[in-house]
């Protein structure tokens, strides 16, 4: 998804409530919204994300937020 089509609040309040959880399943379901908006994971109605497609949605979703993370050269 190109940057202009990124709604940037949709994925901050996904993103924020992602991380504000101890609920699995609410996290999932979160970062699930987060990751088809981006399209960076396809959209099949399975919420049960692995690890890795979690750790995918985050990076791509703070690099469209613009924040800077550990290790970054932006």
């Amino acid at each position: 998804m190109t940057k202009e089509f990124v709604n940037k609040t949709y994925v901050s309040k996904y993103l924020e409530q992602a991380q504000s959880t101890d609920n699995e399943e609410k996290k999932k379901d979160a970062l699930y919204r987060v990751g088809t908006h981006l399209e960076v994971i396809p959209c099949t109605g399975n919420t049960d994300l692995s690890l890795l497609e979690q750790q995918r949605v985050i990076q791509a979703a703070t690099e469209a937020l613009g924040v800077r993370t550990h290790g970054s050269r932006n």
